[in-house]
């Protein structure tokens, strides 16, 4: 390979690396019966449109329903 490919291909695999590590580290971990806060406070899902899941609430004021 030539030496821009494998910069091109080694960078590629980083941003992948980091992208999957940012999201696992922002989501929430749950288990069957709800989902865990930052604080490690168990919280029960609920039913929102026939959908079980939790609203995510962020600082800024937006809410959005995660869909479990």
């Amino acid at each position: 390979m030539k030496p821009i490919q494998k910069n091109l291909v080694r960078s590629l695999l980083v941003s992948l690396f980091i992208a999957v590590g940012a999201g696992r580290t922002l989501a929430y971990d749950h288990d069957d019966t709800g989902w865990f806060d930052e604080h490690h406070q168990h919280h029960a899902f609920i039913q929102h449109e026939g959908h079980r899941g939790y609203w995510d609430h962020d600082k800024g004021g937006v809410s959005i329903f995660i869909n479990i």
